[in-house]
């Protein structure tokens, strides 16, 4: 049992290490994709529906765990919330650290290098926390951190956009996936449990999460069948822009549209 056990930390180390390096690699390059309209996209879409949670007491402590380059902390921080960003890659930290400086805005915020799987906090230690990795086995350490009553807010990879995505390539895999009750999906060699709708909110209030909203994010723009020289446009027309928002926004709390979008972003209380 000793050794199942080591041979498992093993793997998880290697895998640690192994993300570490990636992120570190794409650090410099990373905030690119949000100059991009598809990327700029994704970015108002995230935001605009973040927005409608967010504590109403700017004193509020927040967590922006797997935080990366800082695109969430930042406008958090000028909104005068005291922010905690962490992640994994230092690279992707020193990038946010500079953004911060640049930005005036780094007493507001912490940065620290952890994983996720084993926050350096004490229970209960945030007013809100947010993990937009699709981690879904990180749920219960990101729960613990967040106060009672407070609220959660977690992307989720989606069982049956990704079955939907993958069926042109492998049918046999998409088919199991839709069926099997818990399945594994693998995104530029990560591996990730994919969930329903229906499994998030099961797998959340479990946890002793109250599900306020689950919506439907990323890959929606796929749906509007925007040509992919607009998409990965640096420059657009901002009519054209607010009108893909709008549609988007009414998009994701859509119920029939859910199953199609690559992510889904769960917001909770923690009961």
């Amino acid at each position: 049992m000793t050794g199942y056990g080591g041979k498992i930390l093993e793997d998880r180390s290697r895998e640690i290490e192994r993300k570490r390096r990636k992120w570190d690699e794409h650090a410099e390059r990373y905030d690119e994709w949000y100059e991009r309209f598809h990327g700029a996209v994704e970015h108002y879409v995230d935001w605009e529906l973040l927005k409608v949670h967010l504590p109403k007491d700017r004193n509020a402590k927040i967590l922006d765990a797997a935080g990366g380059t800082g695109r969430i902390t930042l406008p958090l921080a000028k909104m005068g919330y005291s922010v905690t960003l962490c992640d994994i890659s230092p690279g992707m930290l020193n990038v946010a650290k500079e953004k911060m400086r640049r930005e005036g805005v780094s007493d507001k915020v912490e940065i620290s290098e952890c994983n996720v799987y084993k926050l350096r906090f004490a229970d209960e230690s945030f007013d809100f926390v947010l993990c937009w990795d699709g981690k879904t086995e990180a749920a219960k350490e990101l729960i613990r951190v967040t106060k009672k009553g407070e609220k959660i807010s977690m992307f989720l990879i989606n069982k049956y956009g990704a079955a939907i995505s993958k069926f042109h390539e492998d049918p046999d895999s998409a088919l199991a996936l839709v069926k099997s009750k818990s399945s594994y999906v693998y995104n530029e060699e990560e591996k990730y449990k994919a969930v329903s709708v229906e499994e998030a909110r099961e797998l959340f209030e479990k946890e002793g999460v109250k599900v306020i909203e689950i919506y439907a994010v990323c890959g929606m723009l796929d749906l509007l069948s925007i040509p992919k020289e607009i998409q990965e446009s640096r420059s657009w027309d901002e009519k054209f822009f607010k009108q893909v928002t709008e549609m988007l926004l009414r998009l994701s709390k859509e119920p029939s549209v859910k199953g199609l979008s690559r992510h889904l972003v769960l917001y909770g209380e923690r009961t």
